[in-house]
């Protein structure tokens, strides 16, 4: 018989008895204190570590290099931590939480992105997000709420281990991008050679990410261990403020100065009337102010570094509202759902590009996190909002009884944590964020709340109370459940993105239908991926018609009908996975338009395919542009082939040439009345009506983009040769000059101008062509026997007989 005692409630000895069977039933019980201690410092590590490796995390392998690894180890890290810490309170019988004001407004959001999930648009990709946009998806949105929740639960040192793994890591991450601006690669892949490439998101999100930083750097203490004069602070501050002033944008600017103008509002609140109060301390923010409002005044710019920095482009906040607010009316609760904004540019925003370069341009962010927040959230995210900044009310209130009550020795931890979120809520308005800004945001409520509700905590006793005891059992059970889903999900959608990365980068076609396969058995919910793999497909189709034919190969027939299948298929289910997006159809129509020839009735379903994008994403050119290349593409086809036929047959062809060009004027039309300067559609019209034989309205069709063009040596040709047909012989000899002068060694040009000099007698200039043809073109025998003919003095037929004959 063993005995051995624990203390119960109220420390009143318990004596517990039995074999050893009992002594292993019971052997937790004995141990609370020491596992449930081991749980927590899981639960603290796995946070420490989320919080230390998100700003400087990345990996090669997958096609979203930042966004989507950072989103994975968001996830695991979160799903650790929660485990671990529902664990210590089962194990420990004791739940504790800390309450502070925030707690609503973070809920709220998590709650709010929950609604508009599940009325979401495109389900799958509010749920998990695309590459291109993480940081609003549903999954990213958890995971960072179990951040915070944890950060604020499983410390007690007033934010200090958190504080110190966030400046730990973004003075790395700024290191690292200064390296790489100076042109100092670290890393050797492809992608990381680069001036541009960092580990926090584009240029101007690392420039946030400094402008945002600047307060906490400024109120911390951070020192290399056993180096105490190394103040690792201010070098990550001196850090921050380079970037800002290399990349020199008023939009850091603007929010660098919201944090300073918050670090020395909230000094001075919290310092009246204190005898310590020194106006010295406001020196840095006051520097900062000055240095921001001296660049920006005077435009001073560091070129030989920026000259080297691509340009970021976004829509304008104006359109983004637009589409904000368009959005809104159409689902006016919970908008298009998370990370969607893409889809909602295209139904209200792509008009808007129709007669600039960019017509077909396909933006995923807003010009700035609260466009976004209102197309991927609706009024449920803009209330989810106004209650946190609501909140911060009760913040102030807070900050002004600590200030009231004499806690002076915490001005730094609240003046600092405090700044970065005013900064962050100020930078909500004039950018978007990403997963790193995303994360920032919540990491600054956690440090808020850590700071300001340290003491406001409450426990109870688990094991006292049966409802209680089953809750935390139930929460311990669906916080479980939900963290192996989110882990699964998130490492099958990694795993999926891994494969399609390969596939990418496959040179050999049939490896990389493999590997997109391969991507689409782990995750059948993306529709880029579908249409990667109908393209791949379309691809093996091309290879095998082109290869040479072999007799004995009885399988080549079923292997083409098996790749047109398969295209098709590909194709479509990229529509079903995602039937919202204009890509998806405008694929499928591509697919349908390379099958023109081999299927019979494909120019009719690719008609169809690209109505049905040109339908999601109206005011676009470029789709009826489309549409009326694949008929122009048609009525050529129809020509060669009336060409070598005749009777019944050749007047087939020839109806259906017709008919073909009368579509594609009509298409070229619309999407000209769509974009009235868009080159391409005015070019191709002029095309058709060169073929129907309507001259004038060719020429008038050139004509309108010539002077913008007129560098385009090809289009001074095709020019010229269209007025000499008109009669236009003056015009005609200019547009070839030109189009010779643009390309000294365009043979096409060179030989009709020496035809046009023929025609005039001006023998001289005429062989004077064909000799700059014989430069590159030696043995042309064409170009020789005429050269021969013209020195013997033979003229033969006019160019107007020959200006159709197919150039050289």
């Amino acid at each position: 018989m063993f005995h051995f005692t624990r203390s119960g409630p109220g420390n009143v000895p318990k004596t517990f008895s039995g074999g050893a069977t009992a002594i292993l039933a019971r052997f937790h019980v004995g141990d609370l204190g020491l596992i449930g201690s081991i749980y927590k410092k899981v639960a603290q590590a796995a946070t420490l570590i989320g919080i230390f490796l998100l700003p400087i995390f990345f990996l090669p392998w997958s096609s979203g290099i930042l966004e989507l690894n950072k989103q994975l180890l968001l996830v695991i890290m979160a799903g650790i931590g929660l485990v671990a810490w529902f664990l210590d309170v089962v194990m420990s019988g004791k739940l504790t939480l800390r309450f502070g004001a925030l707690d609503k407004g973070i809920l709220g959001l998590a709650i709010a992105t929950i609604l508009a999930t599940i009325f979401s648009v495109s389900k799958f990709r509010s749920f998990l997000g695309v590459n291109i946009g993480l940081s609003d998806a549903l999954v990213s949105v958890l995971a960072l709420t179990a951040v915070y929740f944890l950060a604020v639960n499983v410390f007690d040192d007033s934010g200090k281990k958190v504080r110190t793994a966030l400046l730990a890591s973004l003075g790395l991450a700024f290191l690292f991008g200064l390296l790489q601006m100076f042109g100092a690669y670290i890393f050797k892949w492809s992608f990381a050679v680069s001036r541009v490439f960092n580990t926090v998101g584009s240029l101007n999100t690392l420039g946030l990410a400094a402008a945002v930083s600047l307060p906490l750097f400024l109120k911390s203490g951070l020192y290399l261990p056993k180096v105490k004069f190394i103040n690792l602070s201010k070098i990550g501050a001196l850090l921050a403020v380079s970037i800002l002033v290399i990349l020199n944008w008023w939009v850091l600017w603007a929010v660098a100065v919201g944090g300073m103008l918050a670090t020395i509002a909230l000094e001075s609140f919290m310092t009246a009337g204190n005898a310590k109060f020194r106006i010295s301390k406001f020196m840095f923010p006051m520097v900062i102010i000055l240095l921001a409002a001296f660049l920006f005044i005077t435009g001073i710019n560091i070129a030989f570094l920026k000259k080297n920095f691509p340009a970021e482009i976004t829509p304008p906040h104006t359109l983004s509202m637009q589409i904000a607010m368009s959005a809104l009316k159409e689902n006016v609760f919970t908008g298009y759902g998370p990370e969607n904004f893409s889809l909602a540019f295209d139904k209200f925003g792509a008009k808007s590009l129709a007669n600039t370069t960019l017509s077909n341009a396909k933006f995923f962010d807003g010009a700035s996190q609260v466009a976004n927040a209102v197309v991927h959230g609706g009024a449920a995210f803009v209330l989810a909002l106004a209650l946190f900044i609501w909140s911060l009310a009760a913040v102030a209130l807070r900050i002004r009884k600590f200030s009231a009550g004499g806690g002076h020795e915490r001005i730094d931890e609240i003046s600092g944590a405090m700044s970065v979120l005013v900064a962050l809520l100020v930078a909500m308005f004039l950018y978007p964020f990403n997963i790193t800004l995303q994360f920032l945001f919540y990491a600054s409520v956690a440090l808020v709340s850590l700071v300001l509700w340290e003491e406001h905590k409450k426990s109870w006793d688990i094991e006292e109370k049966p409802l209680l005891s089953l809750a935390a059992s139930l929460g311990f059970i669906v916080g479980l459940v939900l963290a192996l889903a989110g882990v699964y999900f998130m490492v099958a959608s990694y795993i999926s993105d891994i494969k399609y990365a390969s596939a990418l980068g496959q040179k050999d076609n049939k490896k990389a239908i493999q590997s997109v396969v391969s991507a689409i058995n782990w995750n059948n919910k993306r529709g880029y991926y579908y249409q990667v793999a109908s393209q791949i497909t379309l691809n093996l189709l091309s290879d095998e018609l082109a290869a040479k034919v072999d007799k004995s190969d009885t399988q080549r027939g079923s292997r083409i009908q098996n790749y047109i299948a398969s295209a098709v298929d590909l194709a479509k289910r990229a529509t079903v996975a995602e039937p919202k997006e204009a890509a998806s159809w405008f694929n499928l129509g591509d697919i349908y338009q390379n099958l023109i020839g081999l299927v019979g009735g494909t120019d009719k379903a690719a008609e169809e395919a690209f109505l049905k994008a040109a339908e999601l994403r109206p005011g676009d050119p470029t789709l009826y542009n489309r549409i009326g290349s694949m008929y122009l593409g048609k009525a050529d086809l129809a020509m060669r082939l009336e060409a070598s036929s005749s009777g019944e047959n050749a007047k087939q062809f020839q109806s259906e040439m017709k008919n073909s060009l009368v579509k594609a004027e009509e298409n070229f039309k619309k999407s000209i009345d769509i974009s009235p300067n868009f080159g391409l559609a005015i070019y191709n019209l002029g095309v058709v009506y060169d073929r129907e034989g309507k001259l004038v309205d060719a020429i008038r069709q050139l004509e309108k983009i010539a002077p913008y063009n007129v560098d385009k040596p090809n289009l001074m040709f095709e020019l010229g040769l269209l007025y000499y047909r008109n009669g236009q012989k003056d015009n005609a000899l200019q547009s070839l000059k030109q189009a010779v002068l643009l390309a000294p060694d365009y043979a096409n040009a060179q030989w009709y101008l020496a035809l046009i000099y023929e025609e005039r007698n001006q023998i001289d200039l005429a062989v004077e062509q064909l000799d700059n043809i014989l430069k590159n073109n030696p043995d042309n025998n064409t170009v020789l026997n005429k050269k021969s003919d013209l020195e013997k003095g033979v003229k033969k037929i006019p160019p107007q007989k020959v200006i159709d004959q197919k150039p050289l």
